[in-house]
């Protein structure tokens, strides 16, 4: 039976159900009993009851377009906005399958109405997912087994806006996304990250700044700059010390992963970044221990970067270059 709006619900996977408040592509929003309201798969609800949803379509279409629309803003700066497609290992937190949760993420201040579609090769799009996303919300898009995303690229085009409040103009957004499943089957390309409490890969739509520095290199000029050092001086192999006070992290991306093959520039650096941010966690309450982060010299962006992340986020720990004779400018030394 098609859901619709008004009809009574309950959930197959899960205990709960509700009255659906609105149908959006394969996304039933259901009010529970809390008064909450609860995206779930159409594919995952049973009707129990249905009923003409006029009378609640129109109380809802009239609450959404008062004027005075209220809703809670972080702080921050409005006109750096994220925006990000999540895949998540599992059918369901904590379980292992061939699945993955497609989520999106809006990390931001606006209302953002987004389209999902599939880029074909002759340049035509079949949309996949399309509707609303509220301000610093997470939204449930689909289930797929990892072999269907295999080649596909995704044409992700983005409007952002604000109800009743005046708003600084972001332009629309328009960005393809290349999705290749082998990447979804190795462990460590899933990381974690500010929005789960479990592992995930996030692709951005809407870049930051360094990412859109790092997209502006082709992919030679980015080889040819992480290596020009190496290319002069063979890569110096670093002795694993033995003082247990002294945690040696080597964040060179072969050392991370066994391939970086169909991983953007910005992907390779948020994958580095990761494994530090990881590290950092692992060693918060060993006081007094020294971690050394080889990052090499390169271009100099990944050490950049690291510090930027001491910098903002780890201002009680003491760094510094670590030993010049060992390391030469290629690595920092935290002291937790």
């Amino acid at each position: 039976m098609k859901i619709k709006a008004g009809d009574t619900v309950r959930f197959l996977d899960t205990n709960g159900g509700g009255t659906v408040i609105r149908v959006e592509g394969k996304l039933a929003f259901v009010e529970d009993q809390d008064g909450f309201e609860v995206p779930v798969l159409t594919s995952e609800c049973v009707v129990i009851k249905s009923e003409s949803s006029t009378n609640k379509a129109e109380e809802i279409a009239e609450k959404e377009t008062e004027e005075n629309y209220e809703y809670s803003e972080e702080i921050g700066d409005d006109s750096n906005p994220q925006f990000y497609i999540a895949f998540l290992q599992g059918d369901k937190p904590g379980q292992a399958s061939g699945d993955l949760r497609i989520q999106a993420i809006n990390d931001s201040n606006y209302f953002i109405f987004y389209t999902i579609s599939n880029l074909r090769k002759d340049g035509d799009l079949d949309l996949f997912y399309n509707g609303t996303i509220e301000p610093n919300t997470k939204l449930a898009l689909d289930k797929l087994a990892i072999m269907q995303l295999d080649d596909r690229q995704w044409q992700v085009n983005l409007s952002l806006y604000k109800k009743g409040k005046t708003y600084k103009n972001i332009p629309p957004v328009s960005e393809v996304i290349k999705i290749k499943a082998p990447r979804f089957l190795k462990d460590n390309v899933f990381a974690d990250n500010d929005y789960y409490h479990e592992k995930a890969v996030l692709l951005p739509v809407i870049k930051g700044e360094f990412e859109r520095k790092l997209d502006a290199l082709s992919d030679k000029e980015f080889n040819k700059v992480i290596k020009e050092k190496e290319a002069k001086v063979p890569k110096k192999k670093y002795a694993r010390r033995d003082e247990p006070s002294i945690l040696e992290v080597d964040l060179h991306i072969d050392e991370l992963i066994d391939s970086t093959a169909g991983l953007s520039n910005g992907e390779i650096i948020t994958i580095q970044l990761d494994k530090f941010k990881q590290v950092m966690l692992d060693n918060a309450q060993n006081r007094g221990r020294k971690l050394v982060f080889i990052h090499g010299v390169g271009n100099g962006k990944l050490k950049t970067e690291v510090r930027k992340l001491l910098d903002r986020h780890y201002k009680n720990h003491v760094y510094q270059d670590a030993s010049f004779q060992e390391y030469g400018y290629g690595a920092t030394m935290v002291i937790i």
